[in-house]
């Protein structure tokens, strides 16, 4: 049986809506180069800036939402298909696949508990500027993990080659 919310709309109506409001909002704010400048994020890769701002502004939307939707078993579904149309645009434009996806759901859902962490822990009184700092500090963190395994791999091709270098003169 379809549920119905809020008069005819239907709990899955809603989840349409959600990832439409995200997906518009993640695409305003990457289009603001001015401001990806300002921050540092102009250089950073589009599809990977584009996912972290997509699972922040779903943490966002959550976090309305479930205060707005007073109805447990509505915001659930809504939400669950707010995800599932992330999941099927990944595969579908993207190129995912069912294992990526998975991994997809776990990195969404570790951010999701940072983000908690980073909002409950704060002594910070603006909730906005605690998520907005999580969010630059893990988009740093994976540039830096990116950075770290390409001098990794530069110093280990170097010192490979060491002993065949030695051995030759």
């Amino acid at each position: 049986m379809e549920q119905k919310v809020k008069g005819t709309v239907k709990a899955e109506e809603y989840g349409n809506v959600l990832h439409y409001l995200i997906g518009s909002k993640t695409d305003e704010f990457l289009s603001e180069e001015e401001n990806l400048q300002k921050i540092g994020l102009s250089t950073i890769d589009r599809d990977d800036l584009y996912l972290e701002l997509t699972i922040m502004n779903m943490f966002v939307m959550i976090k309305q939402y479930t205060h707005w939707e007073k109805d447990e078993d509505v915001y659930t579904k809504a939400l669950d298909q707010m995800h599932f149309l992330l999941f099927h645009q990944l595969k579908e434009y993207s190129n995912y696949d069912n294992d990526d996806i998975e991994q997809l759901h776990e990195h969404i859902f570790r951010r999701y508990d940072e983000y908690s962490d980073a909002i409950q822990n704060s002594i910070e009184e603006n909730w906005s500027k605690t998520l907005g700092r999580a969010l630059l500090n893990n988009i740093d963190d994976e540039i830096e993990n990116e950075g770290t395994n390409l001098v990794a791999k530069y110093i280990e091709k170097f010192y490979n080659s060491i002993p065949n270098i030695l051995n030759n003169i």
